[in-house]
């Protein structure tokens, strides 16, 4: 080192521009700044030239230099030869400059390495930049949130913001038939930010505690069912990662555990009900623990997998080949969906939990049951009238029942019934809430939105061709439905807009149809012009 050179270290642009403006010729004004503020290296001198003839500018070379000093520093930090008499002058001498990031790391590495001998002056000053405290290790971001736990959920809550309106995670949300769940269920639990929230908690049982306390502080305000689905797929993740600690502290391990093995295999037996029942032993109705089983059952991945189990054996009594036990089954899966149903009001009052609405043990079963039996009646041939009541008074006042018949249609259409749709789809349009309809809107549109995501799905995969040339597929699904709920809301005006635009990924379908195409045509203007816009995107 020569000793002469001067110091200019990070956004310098006012100093640079007074050095400019004070000299009469800019050039040599250049040249005095590289000669002042350069590189304080024997030779360098020597080198700048061979450096400018390479193409290379200061930025460049000043940069590199500083990418190689922060590493090899790192690299001596991390050493257990540097002790903590080696990291008091050097972390006097590097802390001033942290709020810069090229000069970030070897401050970063002594922060991490030496957390416990950080004061609590130095632990302020981080807490004051949030540019730098994003960066700092997650040890010191730890013991600050560990101090501070308001400011631990300030952190947080943009992390909650980001999953809830994630367009990957809100389209599994909503679909009520994947292809594959081991795969929905990977995807999930791999989500960026779903590994982000790992991070922060690492193998923190008081960090992972604050995390769920917070997720029911948001709850209670705002009911979404993704809050649910990251209180479920965090805690899954860390009982694949067998951290005892943790599981240990959270009283809903067991039933998600339970839950989560009946969805990846799509049963629910009697060894894993009895598994069930097990966790609500010596639990109250009414009290926090009892709010956070309904929180878990309100995931849609599991209130989707309890619908379709109820579904499942009404078909199998009105085949003829129920299980013993079928009506203790049935009741049961709509008792936990009765958990899910009222777990926001659970949430924020601590309220005690209603019992299942004893018309659907009644009648709402029965109806659907009826309906059944008579799949196979002629397209023309109406519901009962007995039908059309007690389903749509049940649809208007339970999500149990709306879940139950979404799914029930979801089947329908899979199998191609397109009697039992032409019946039953009328009832989906009838029983939309109105706007008003705001305390219970949020879950009770997301079912219908659900049913129509997944429906569309279905008959872009297989019925394309029928929903144009047929004229019982074009009248009932699109002209009499999808056209008339376009409307609704911006998501499904998106999903229309794809399914019109799945006939002309393959030429084969648009030569079969022939002038039939025209049809197309008729239906993308009704979407564009009836179809709800998202109000948040600009044109």
């Amino acid at each position: 080192m020569t000793g002469h050179k001067k110091l200019l270290i990070g956004p310098a642009e006012e100093q640079i521009r007074v050095l400019l403006s004070q000299s009469g010729d800019p050039l040599e004004a250049i040249r005095a700044i590289q000669r002042d503020y350069g590189l304080d290296l024997p030779g360098i001198e020597d080198m700048y030239p061979l450096l400018n003839l390479c193409g290379y500018s200061r930025l460049e070379i000043h940069t590199a230099c500083l990418n190689a000093l922060n590493k090899a520093t790192v690299a001596h930090v991390q050493q257990p030869s540097f002790q903590l008499e080696h990291f008091h002058d050097l972390f006097q001498k590097t802390f001033p400059y942290i709020h810069i990031p090229l000069m970030q790391p070897i401050p970063m590495a002594l922060l991490q390495k030496f957390e416990k001998y950080i004061g609590e002056d130095i632990i302020e000053k981080l807490k004051s930049n949030m540019a730098v405290f994003d960066n700092c290790p997650m040890n010191i971001k730890q013991r600050v949130w560990k101090q501070d736990e308001h400011f631990f959920q300030q952190t947080m809550i943009n992390l909650l913001n980001s999953y809830h309106h994630d367009e990957t995670l809100q389209t599994l949300a909503l679909n009520l038939r994947p292809d594959s769940y081991q795969e929905m269920i990977e995807e999930r639990r791999t989500h960026p930010i779903v590994l982000k929230v790992m991070d922060t908690i690492g193998d923190d049982p008081q960090i992972y505690m604050m995390f769920m306390k917070m997720i029911r502080i948001v709850f209670e305000a705002t009911p979404y069912p993704s809050l649910c689905s990251l209180r479920v797929d965090i805690l899954m993740n860390f009982h694949d990662l067998d951290r005892e600690a943790i599981l240990d502290l959270d009283q809903c391990h067991q039933l998600v555990w339970s839950l989560d093995t009946c969805v990846r295999n799509q049963n629910m037996d009697d060894a894993i009900i009895e598994k069930i029942k097990e966790c609500f032993d010596d639990v109250k109705n009414g009290t926090p623990l009892y709010g956070d089983f309904a929180m878990v059952l309100m995931d849609p991945m599991i209130s989707n997998f309890l619908a379709s189990c109820i579904i499942k054996w009404l078909r199998s009594s009105v085949e003829n080949n129920a299980v013993d036990n079928l009506e203790e089954l049935t009741n049961y899966s709509g008792k936990l969906l009765n958990l899910a149903e009222h777990a926001p009001d659970a949430i924020a009052h601590n309220t005690k939990i209603p019992k299942l609405d004893k018309d659907l043990k009644s009648k709402y079963w029965n109806a659907i049951c009826s309906v059944m039996i008579d799949e196979d009646k002629d397209l023309n041939s109406p519901m009962k009238e007995s039908d059309v009541e007690v389903i749509s008074t049940m649809l208007r006042r339970s999500d149990i029942a709306r879940k139950v018949f979404v799914h029930y249609l979801v089947d329908r259409t899979q199998e191609g019934d397109i009697g039992t749709l032409s019946r039953c789809l009328p009832l989906i349009i009838d029983t939309w809430p109105a706007p008003e309809f705001e305390e219970e809107g949020i879950i009770y549109r997301q079912t219908y939105l659900s049913f129509i995501k997944t429906m569309i799905d279905i008959v872009s995969k297989r019925n394309l061709y029928d929903c144009v040339a047929d004229v019982r597929w074009r009248k009932i699904i699109v002209e009499d439905f999808l056209l008339k709920v376009v409307s609704w809301d911006y998501r499904i005006h998106e999903q229309m807009v794809r399914f019109l635009a799945e006939y002309f990924v393959d030429p084969k379908i648009l030569v079969k149809l022939g002038p039939q195409v025209g049809i197309l045509v008729e239906w993308a203007n009704i979407t564009v012009i009836c179809g709800l816009k998202d109000e948040k995107v600009v044109i």
